[in-house]
């Protein structure tokens, strides 16, 4: 008759009463158990899947002054950091530069802004990524970097490339990722707009063992 390991609980068969069948199912079973608990490398946390409170990720290369490896401290989703004036589409995601908890689900194709969008930390939040935008206003001396919107909203924000003063009249506004329009001095390049909708609890890999 079986009987079990004290710590696993792995199956040792008795091979001279248990049938041959049972026996290698056990011994399947066995090595499952052996493979889930053995230890994972890699290069970097990760920034996607579903990951579970005090997962272990050991480091694949060991130096002095850095760590053997990284520990999740919170159930959840891994998602890259925000990075600014990136084409996101439907469907990715993203965590902010500073941890706040959550994760950020693109709920429509754009670019994000220049200045990271202060995510909303509430249940399906909305947030649109123009931080720091205004509406365009004539004989106006704008700064590169500058990011205005059309007085009649299109689904864009446009980010000035050149310094200058803007028109009397408002230019007739491109609608193309990354093109340009003239207003008097200034230039502008223009992008759709991204949205983010707050998403669930964000995974948190922190470093251990740092090596003196």
């Amino acid at each position: 008759m079986s009987t079990y390991t004290k710590k696993l609980r792995l199956t040792k068969p008795d091979w001279e009463v248990d049938e041959i069948g049972p026996t290698l199912e056990a011994l399947a079973a066995n090595f499952q158990v052996l493979d889930d608990i053995s230890p994972d490398y890699a290069d970097s946390p990760p920034v996607s899947g579903n990951w579970p409170s005090k997962h272990i990720l050991y480091a694949n290369h060991l130096e002095i002054g850095g760590y053997v490896g990284w520990v999740n401290i919170r159930t959840g989703i891994a998602a890259p950091k925000w990075q600014k004036l990136k084409s996101y589409a439907n469907g990715d995601r993203v965590v902010p530069a500073k941890d706040n908890g959550h994760y950020y689900t693109c709920i429509q194709t754009g670019y994000s802004g220049l200045i990271e969008p202060i995510f909303p930390v509430s249940d399906s939040g909305v947030v649109q990524d123009t931080r720091g935008g205004n509406t365009w206003n004539p004989n106006h001396v704008y700064q590169v970097d500058d990011i205005v919107f059309s007085t009649v909203d299109n689904g864009r924000f446009y980010v000035c490339i050149q310094s200058g003063e803007s028109g009397d009249t408002e230019p007739g506004w491109v609608l193309v990722d990354g093109a340009t329009t003239y207003d008097n001095n200034a230039v502008w390049h223009s992008y759709k707009i991204a949205k983010w909708q707050e998403s669930g609890a964000a995974a948190l890999y922190r470093p251990f063992g740092k090596i003196e």
